[in-house]
């Protein structure tokens, strides 16, 4: 009885809310690959504002305004699908919102790339999914 008490006293308190949200502003492994690609890992902090589920729509306005970032990133992407066969869901998700940046009508500060680069983000969205730790894995061999 003394232990349930505890467990529910803890649950309660606000050091364990805090500790939940933190929990929350995690940063998930492909955004960190992405921000180490691109050579910007101190936006790392920042992207904790922004949230897991926007956080591949606001890396792709990133790399759309710096061409050498979207050349890392591409870059990155290719090496990726070449050793591993696939990219992750969040790389996935990534692409497909630049092709669609790029297909619809051009928006202030945002240039279409050259054509290799519209190619290797639409063989991007088409690779298979696959896991963040099996892509590392087949990298590492």
């Amino acid at each position: 009885m003394l232990k349930v008490l505890v467990a529910v006293c803890l649950l309660v308190s606000p050091l364990f809310a805090a500790t939940a949200a933190r929990a929350q502003d995690m940063l998930s492994g492909s955004l960190i690959e992405a921000l180490k690609s691109v050579e910007k890992p101190e936006l790392g902090g920042v992207f904790t504002y922004v949230g897991n589920q926007n956080a591949p729509r606001a890396f792709a306005d990133l790399i759309a305004r710096d061409k050498k970032a979207m050349r890392r990133y591409t870059d990155k992407l290719n090496d990726d699908r070449k050793v591993a066969k696939g990219l992750t869901a969040w790389d996935h998700e990534v692409c497909a919102i630049l092709v669609n940046h790029y297909a619809g009508a051009e928006m202030p500060g945002i240039k279409k790339p050259d054509a290799k680069r519209l190619k290797a983000l639409n063989a991007c969205v088409l690779a298979p999914v696959m896991e963040l730790q099996d892509i590392v894995s087949k990298r590492n061999e």
